[in-house]
């Protein structure tokens, strides 16, 4: 490996390889079963240096159950096998399901997994998050018997809230002032029984404003440059993974400080937001969407976000009504997938069939880069005269 590459934080792919003294196949394998740990930028891996030293020497730390989880899963285990008094069962049903997301929690982790595996339930645990300790990817924690996975699964059912998408649910939970889930629960049906994602959410985390999310004093400016307008179109777009839900969250977070009248359409909201009036519709549900809509407008909002969750198949209809709202008094923050802030306002141009010409306030693109060790995103702006 070379001295430039060495200097670097983050390596990239062939790098990772060179230094590991592998096989670009072996690398792919490590990456799927969670040996390796690494991080999308688009479509390209980046891996850290520091975590890859801590693998190479056996020191990266090992996710691990908490003491009393494993305790109550054998005693649960125990029960599920007809081992355990009958007067127990009601009083540590519960407390599995909830220990568990706690210590996912712990962990900085923000996914749980149970899938089928030879007729039990593998426990697994998901970081996306960059930290400074290394963090395998995935790292399963332990099996448990079906009868577990349907107790907790009735436990999680009984506790949450449908949403638009009859395979999704919301959970709430809390244990202190500072300490507030909101969690997505998914269930897919395969072809080995019942899969379960829980993807763990912070409600704090979606009320940070521009000053919170790691953007230079300029980009800041810009944006809030934006928001100042009365009304038009904004359009927000970047690669994958890079962080746009999280600038629209604090673009809407920035105009409730103005009281503004804040409507979202979405599929299914990653997190419910206090003072932010959030309408789901049924994926991929084009006349539902064109429904809501109307309905939204009625409310007469002063901003709008469209384009968040899965608009697959519906993009036209979406980019219809962005256009409208734009144009009849309402600002409106639009989310796009695009390679840049030009190509998003001709992909607009391009599918809605209307020019942007006195409707487009700005488009801003963004990725994720390496700052101070520290994956942030960049921002790039493009303002059409």
């Amino acid at each position: 490996m070379d001295n430039q590459l060495q200097n670097q934080d983050y390596l990239d792919f062939d790098g990772a390889v060179s230094y590991l003294r592998t096989t670009s196949s072996t690398l792919y394998k490590w990456l799927q079963t969670g040996k390796i740990p690494g991080h999308k930028l688009g479509r390209q891996w980046r891996f850290s240096k520091e975590e890859l030293e801590l693998h190479v020497s056996g020191k990266a730390p090992r996710l691990a159950l908490q003491k009393e989880v494993m305790q109550l899963t054998e005693f649960l285990e125990k029960r599920a096998l007809g081992m355990t008094k009958e007067g127990q069962k009601m009083d540590l049903q519960n407390e599995l399901p909830e220990k568990l997301i706690w210590d996912a929690f712990d962990h900085r982790c923000d996914e749980i997994h149970l899938s089928p595996s030879m007729g039990k339930y593998e426990v697994t645990y998901h970081s996306s998050r960059v930290s400074g300790t290394a963090r395998p990817k995935y790292e399963k924690i332990v099996r448990i018997e079906e009868g577990v996975f349907k107790m907790m699964d009735d436990y999680w059912i009984q506790q949450s809230t449908a949403t638009k998408d009859q395979n999704s649910r919301r959970i709430y939970l809390q244990r202190s002032e500072e300490d507030a889930l909101q969690i997505r629960y998914q269930k897919l049906e395969t072809v080995s029984g019942p899969r379960l994602t829980l993807t763990l959410l912070q409600p704090k985390l979606a009320y940070f404003g521009l000053d919170k999310i790691g953007i230079t004093a300029l980009e800041r400016e810009t944006l809030k440059d934006w928001l100042d307008r009365p009304k038009g179109l904004i359009l927000v777009s970047g690669t994958d993974g890079s962080g746009k839900t999280t600038t629209i969250y604090s673009l809407m977070n920035e105009l409730k400080k103005e009281d503004r009248v804040i409507f979202t359409l979405e599929t299914s909201a990653p997190l419910v937001i206090d003072g932010i009036n959030q309408v789901e519709y049924a994926s991929r549900g084009k006349e539902d969407f064109e429904n809501k809509f109307e309905d939204v407008m009625l409310s007469n909002p002063s901003v709008l976000c469209l384009g968040l969750g899965s608009v697959f198949g519906i993009e036209k209809s979406i980019y219809s009504a962005a256009y409208q709202a734009a144009s009849t008094g309402a600002l409106v923050i639009l989310q796009m997938h695009a390679d840049t802030a030009e190509d998003a306002v001709q992909i607009f141009e391009k599918e809605s069939g209307v020019p942007l010409k006195g409707v487009l306030v700005g488009s801003s693109w963004q990725r994720l880069v390496s700052r101070d060790g520290k994956l942030k995103a960049e921002y790039s702006f493009f303002e059409k005269t």
